[in-house]
């Protein structure tokens, strides 16, 4: 399969004006200690327009660049699980409208969860909850039991809502089809997107950090990261007692060995702006061989299929009709995610147009969100300063 091209940064073909009024804007947020450090991507289908990064790896650390690797949290929903959903409903493997008792035949589920859908976890309107602390009771099982463990948990929660009716954020959603899909395609979630996504991008710059995690959570996770890239630190955790630093933030997915469909993954700034645009491919409808449908692509990511109270879309979101963390001026034609870390990506397939935010908005604590009034402006200003909107 094709991927696009490897950008080298730092580049830029902004106009001096937008160069500085990030430089300022950016200098700002770290003076403001919005985050530690940041790596900004801004790129079209064909080029990248920009690539910079701010700021240090952590509190009196180095100073980022372009192989930073950061904590990409939430990113890991659209861009691993969605991703490998698209992949296997592209190749016949999956139905999106196929219900749970068709993956888990041999569990007693009940009444409402046997209405749950591909599409209802997907959109999150499943009536899922949206968290769970699962880690304070999987640290305590062995690790090699904990995902049979979870999948249990999981599907014995009382839902919230009934299954397709109102949207409700969920990691308990992507976390069962992070399981679902390993059941299905028969890996982990780290082998088949190095196996079936893309094994140039899904190994060096965008990856899972397997780790072999005790069941005493401060003690440090055996398994070093497979990358020797440096990686921007994110909270000093109160439940594992030290610096997270190429270490999953999530605890949950910290209890998986860090690897899960909600979390887990990590990456470049350079990484996400090359999967996200080969995908723009497929939805264009350029070749990408046979494995990759665009008429899938596009039914996860058309408005018609968003949940029925919510801007969620098929793995991805869209702009909230005001206060998006998007901005004002990105065309309602653009999908998206956020990361509890502090990433984002906004795709805005209208104007051809994708900007990738990284940062550790959580280092030191995770009671920092000053992040909420940057991103807007961030968006507003690049979209601004290359569509004089």
């Amino acid at each position: 399969m094709s991927i696009p091209f490897a950008p080298s940064p730092p580049h830029s073909t902004l106009s001096p004006d937008l160069d500085r009024e990030l430089r300022e804007l950016f200098q700002s947020a770290l003076d403001q200690k919005v985050f530690s450090g940041a790596s900004l991507a801004v790129a079209r289908s064909d080029r990248i327009v920009l690539t910079h990064c701010w700021g240090v790896t952590h509190d009196g650390g180095a100073s980022l660049d372009e192989h930073t690797h950061f904590d990409l949290a939430s990113l890991t929903k659209p861009l691993v699980t969605a991703s490998l959903c698209i992949w296997a409903v592209s190749s016949g493997r999956l139905d999106l409208d196929s219900r749970l008792d068709r993956f888990f035949p041999q569990t007693s589920l009940r009444a409402p969860m046997r209405e749950v859908s591909i599409r209802h976890l997907l959109n999150h309107s499943s009536g899922l909850p949206p968290y769970w602390p699962f880690y304070i009771d999987l640290i305590g099982i062995p690790q090699t039991e904990r995902r049979e463990a979870l999948l249990a948990l999981i599907l014995d929660s009382p839902l919230i809502g009934k299954p397709g009716v109102a949207s409700c954020y969920s990691d308990l959603g992507f976390m069962l089809l992070g399981i679902l899909l390993e059941n299905l395609l028969g890996a982990p979630l780290d082998s088949l997107a190095a196996q079936l996504l893309s094994s140039s991008i899904f190994d060096r710059q965008l990856h899972y950090c397997r780790m072999d995690v005790e069941s005493d959570p401060s003690c440090p996770a055996k398994t070093p990261p497979k990358t020797p890239a440096a990686f921007a630190a994110t909270e000093l955790c109160p439940w594992r007692k030290r610096l997270l630093v190429g270490e999953v933030h999530d605890e949950n997915a910290y209890c998986l060995g860090g690897v899960a469909g909600h979390a887990g993954l990590f990456g470049t700034a350079s990484g996400v702006v090359q999967w996200l645009t080969f995908l723009s491919g497929v939805y264009k409808g350029e070749d990408s061989g046979s494995s990759w449908s665009s008429a899938v692509v596009r039914e996860f990511w058309d408005r018609p299929q968003a949940s029925p109270t919510g801007t969620w879309v098929l793995g991805f979101d869209t702009p909230s009709p005001s206060k998006s963390s998007a901005g004002e001026l990105i065309s309602p034609h653009s999908v998206g995610h956020l990361g509890f870390t502090g990433t984002s990506f906004w795709l805005d397939l209208e104007k051809d147009l994708l900007i990738v935010l990284l940062t550790n908005r959580v280092h030191p604590s995770r009671r920092n969100d000053k992040i909420k009034q940057f991103r807007p402006l961030l968006h507003d200003l690049v979209m601004r300063g290359i569509h004089g909107a």
